[in-house]
């Protein structure tokens, strides 16, 4: 006989991990017992060697679905004397545990729900310790019952036997319960009054099918509803929620998934799993609205993750389900704020009195040609589990950037990774920000003594690191924009030697005080030397021309090909105003006067070398895109309609030595060219998308041969666009070059944060 201690350290709590251990224990007839700690989960077990050693392996090979085991630590022991094996209470000791994410539901739970004699037949909050709602209702840790919002619901007699039996599949599910002791769904007008119903999701469902739009409580917030079929619901919520174009997630049941979109076996795996996230999937002729994703090859698609939404997709089998907020705001989790914030689009809103306590997005992402996943937004179903640093650092905060903000709380070689929280330019999304902080520095115990921020002096998110610092008397260090996003793929993929790195995005804080957006970098996680990057070029009026692409165009034709080559297309209006050269200056002359004597006069102006102000300045130029309704809407629509096996791309220049510059005056001639020819638009998309790529490949052949590098990271918002992702890896890879894009991490700047913790903690 002998005696072990056992300590797991990952996502062993609100997975089933305590229940699986005791079965494990039973089968092999160890005795001992398990419990959750703040650490983890602690095991002590006694019994026969070779039954100890099977038992160990076990906890391995066969953990719960949705459990991950970072770190398993083995200690003898001497004999306790242990009679049987037993799950103990939970103990709060010095440290801290990881929280679980949300859970899609499960297969043996659906049986259940659908099975006519089973007491939890079409219950709406059905869950097992293999799924549901998880970090939503954590309210502390370790993860107990009387931790989470369910600690409101006092079990019946039947679910706490079923809580208590080890052969249950529900033993020990934290948020376990049915229709006697469980939460209950109710439907409202958006004034607070009831509507008396023996059936309230049913009557949501007839609500629906007459075109009305409804707000839903779900796991991490509310979506907002419609029929997806209905194109007069869909267009009156574009109204209504001031979204002109961007498109509407849709939710579907999955014997719809090849109806509706082009779906491949990765892809399909991804959508069922656990995690549900919502899918970029390539378009089918079908029966939604072209209003849902308008001029968009792609659907955003998710399916079904909660009881209710089975209930709901019975009848109307396709639902526009999108985020229940105001523009720019974070998505509302309670009743209150529905009736504040959401009266002018919703009429009604179905909710239940579980309390939501965090609230969480959709997680949002696509595969690439290569079958590798690449995320947009990680929120449900991976926040808040952590990733891995490349080396250990002290306890940091990493307060992320001013767009697409997360923040990260890191120490040791673990990074907590907030959910999505937003644009950080309202009181809402700063409170959000603020609010999660303090539930991260409490859940994971890390009390930061460092703060690390983005280099622009005016992001909200640089002046609350300042204040912070400031305030606990904590070091603070600034990490340039673009460099985050290097470091954060070279940590992802834990690549320690020198890379070249190609950031390619929209707005970044230089150096030299300018804005970035088009960099080329060679260094590795101690060090980034800018290398190469697009001219300076000027925004008339600064960051205000990123809203109106037609500015941009006027602005940069002016200032590479002058003023009379300006007035010769400008003139070219009144004898051939079909044509598309023409499109960006359908605009008062007065505007374009005062546009080129701001350019003349330098005044005003903020000069950039952004990738996303060279796309947004062709999309104007081809007439796509004159002003934007969301963020990077001229560049997404420039996308689109790039025609593929185009092989041709435009003329450019790259001159200079130890700093590459890469002049553009050459490709815009060379667009005008072919629309005075009459080219059609899709081709010089596609050649100007060519363009980009020919041009990287030279640069990075360039680096390669100075610097003696061969690894190629890529990062930036502008990577989300798949026709140059795709193209670029596939012409790199082609020349020699080993690529590394994110797949843990946005390309986005969702990854900022993660790449300030690890510059941060190696620049002095």
């Amino acid at each position: 006989m002998s005696s072990k201690r056992i300590r797991i350290k990952g996502i062993v709590q609100g997975v089933g991990f305590r229940p699986f251990v005791y079965r494990l224990a039973d089968v092999l007839k160890i005795r001992g017992f398990v419990r959750n700690t703040t650490n983890g989960v602690e095991i002590e077990v006694e019994g026969k060697g070779s039954n100890l050693k099977k038992f160990i392996g076990l906890l391995e090979k066969k953990k719960p679905v949705a459990a991950r085991i970072d770190k398993l630590l083995v200690e003898e022991l001497p004999a306790r004397g242990f009679r049987n094996f037993i799950i103990k209470e939970s103990r709060i000791v010095k440290g801290f545990t990881q929280v679980s994410p949300d859970i899609a539901t499960c297969r043996e739970c659906l049986k259940e729900f659908v099975n006519l004699k089973d007491r939890r037949y079409r219950f709406p909050f059905i869950n097992c310790t293999n799924c549901g709602p998880r970090y939503s209702i954590i309210i502390d840790t370790p993860y107990d019952r009387k931790r989470t919002t369910m600690n409101d619901f006092v079990m019946c007699e039947r679910c706490e036997l079923e809580f208590y039996k080890i052969t249950n599949r529900r033993f020990h599910a934290q948020p376990d319960c049915c229709s006697i002791c469980g939460p209950l769904f109710s439907l409202y007008k958006i004034n607070g009054k009831k509507i008396e119903t023996e059936g309230s999701i049913e009557e949501t469902v007839r609500l629906l099918k007459k075109g009305e739009i409804v707000a839903i409580k779900g796991i991490g917030g509310f979506h907002i509803a419609c029929d997806a079929t209905n194109c007069q619901s869909v267009k009156r919520l574009r109204r209504l929620k001031n979204r002109p174009t961007k498109p509407f997630a849709i939710m579907i049941e999955k014997e719809n998934l090849k109806k509706i979109v082009y779906v491949s076996l990765e892809e399909r795996k991804l959508i069922e799993s656990p995690v549900a996230p919502i899918m970029l999937l390539k378009k089918r002729r079908s029966v939604i609205c072209e209003e849902v994703a308008p001029n968009n090859p792609y659907l955003g698609v998710m399916l079904p993750y909660t009881p209710v939404h089975y209930l709901l997709l019975e009848e109307i089998p396709h639902l526009v389900m999108t985020s229940g907020n105001i523009q720019d705001e974070p998505i509302v989790k309670d009743d209150q704020e529905v009736k504040e914030k959401l009266a002018k689009i919703v009429n009604y809103y179905l909710t239940h009195n579980r309390n939501i306590e965090n609230r969480c997005d959709d997680s949002i992402g696509f595969y690439t040609p290569k079958k590798d996943f690449s995320i947009i937004r990680r929120s449900r179903g991976y926040v808040p589990a952590p990733l891995d640093l490349p080396f250990t650092v002290e306890p940091t905060l990493a307060v992320g950037p001013y767009l697409k903000n997360t923040f990260t709380l890191a120490h040791r070689k673990e990074a907590y990774i907030s959910p999505h929280i937003g644009d950080l330019d309202n009181f809402e999304t700063l409170n959000f920000f603020n609010e999660m902080v303090k539930k991260y520095k409490r859940w994971f115990k890390i009390e930061p003594k460092l703060i690390v921020h983005d280099l622009h002096p005016d992001y909200l998110s640089t002046k609350i690191a300042l204040d912070m610092a400031k305030g606990e008397r904590l070091k603070v260090k600034g990490v340039q924009h673009h460099i985050a996003h290097i470091v954060s793929c070279l940590g992802e993929h834990k690549i320690f030697d020198k890379a070249i790195g190609i950031a390619f995005d929209g707005t970044g804080y230089g150096l030299d005080g300018r804005i970035w957006g088009s960099e080329f970098f060679i260094g590795d996680l101690n060090g980034q030397k800018r290398a190469a990057h697009l001219e300076y070029l000027p925004l008339p009026g600064g960051e205000a021309s990123i809203k109106k692409p037609y500015r941009i165009a006027i602005a940069y034709i002016h200032k590479l090909l002058g003023d009379r080559f300006l007035s010769d297309v400008v003139a070219q209006l009144m004898v051939h105003r079909s044509l598309s050269v023409v499109a960006p200056f359908m605009v008062p002359a007065l505007e374009i006067e005062t546009i080129k004597k701001i350019i003349d006069a330098n005044y005003n102006l903020a000069y950039t070398s952004s990738m996303g102000r060279l796309f947004d300045c062709v999309s104007a130029m081809l007439g796509i895109t004159k002003e934007i309704t969301y963020e990077a809407e001229a560049a997404i629509n420039l996308e689109y309609i790039a025609k593929k096996g185009i092989n041709g791309h435009y003329p450019y220049k790259i001159e200079g030595g130890e700093e590459i510059i890469i002049y553009v005056s050459d490709i815009l001639q060379g667009i005008i060219q072919d629309l005075k020819k009459n080219v059609s638009k899709d081709i010089i998309s596609a050649k100007f998308h060519n363009t980009v790529v020919q041009f990287s490949l030279d640069i990075a052949k360039k680096l390669r041969k100075i610097y003696k590098v061969n690894k190629v990271c890529l990062s930036g918002g502008v990577f989300q666009n798949r026709y140059l992702l795709n193209l670029m890896i596939r012409k790199l890879e082609s020349t020699g070059f080993k690529i590394y894009i994110h797949h843990k991490l946005p390309t986005n700047d969702g990854c900022i944060s993660y790449g300030q913790v690890i510059y941060g903690n190696l620049i002095t």
